[in-house]
C-alpha cells in the first residue's frame, strides 16, 4: 500500500506539531516552488516573496498542531500564502515602479526552435503586462485560483467577498485576457 502526496504532507505536519525540525524542511522541499509561485505572482518582488514564504514557512510550523484536515495541507499552505501576500500588499506604502527589469527570472523552453522561443517569450511577457493592467481585485482572484488552486469559496474568504463575486471577477479577468491575446492564438 503506497502513501498518497496527502498522506505524506499530513504526516509530516504531524512530526513538525512535536518540533521536528526534518520534517519542516521536507515540507519546505516539497511546496517550496509552488508557493513561490504563488506569492511571486502577488507580490511581484523576488526579494519580498522570498521574505513572505520565509514567514509562511514559519507559519506553518507554528501551527503545524491546528491543522485540521478538513481540506488537504496543500490548500492549507496556499491559504496561509495568499492571506500572507494579501495582508503584505495592504500594508505596503505606494511606491512608484523603478523598473520592469526585476522581473522573476523566466525559464528557457526547452523547444529547440529559436523562433518559437522567442514567440513564447513575447507570449510571457504579454501576459505578464496584461496580468498588470487587470484591475487589483481581478488580478488577485485570478491568480489565487490559477496559481493558488484555490476554490471559489477559499478565495471568497480571502478577498472577503462572496464566491458569486469571485467568479464574476474571474470570467471579466479571462475575458479580457481572451481577448487581448487573440492574436497568438488565431
Amino acid at each position: 500500500m503506497s502513501s498518497t502526496p496527502t498522506d505524506i504532507d499530513y504526516a509530516l505536519l504531524k512530526r513538525m506539531a512535536i518540533g521536528e525540525q526534518a520534517a519542516l524542511e521536507e515540507l519546505i522541499r516539497r511546496h517550496e516552488r509552488r508557493l513561490y509561485q504563488l506569492a511571486y505572482r502577488l507580490l511581484k518582488d523576488p526579494l519580498e516573496t522570498e521574505d513572505a514564504l520565509q514567514e509562511v514557512f514559519l507559519k506553518a510550523y507554528e501551527n503545524a498542531g491546528r491543522f485540521q484536515p478538513i481540506s488537504t495541507v496543500k490548500a492549507w499552505l496556499n491559504r496561509i500564502t495568499a492571506n500572507h501576500c494579501l495582508n503584505r500588499l495592504r500594508e505596503r506604502v505606494p511606491q512608484d515602479s523603478l523598473d520592469d527589469e526585476d522581473k522573476a527570472p523566466q525559464l528557457p523552453s526547452p523547444t529547440a526552435d529559436p523562433l518559437e522561443a522567442l514567440e513564447e517569450s513575447q507570449l510571457a511577457r504579454r501576459l505578464e503586462t496584461l496580468l498588470e493592467s487587470l484591475p487589483e481585485n481581478q488580478r488577485r482572484a485570478l491568480v489565487l485560483k490559477r496559481f493558488g488552486d484555490l476554490s471559489y469559496q477559499e478565495i471568497a474568504e480571502i478577498m472577503e467577498t462572496s464566491p458569486g463575486a469571485v467568479d464574476g471577477l474571474i470570467k471579466r479577468a479571462r475575458q479580457f485576457l481572451r481577448k487581448a491575446l487573440a492574436e497568438y492564438f488565431e
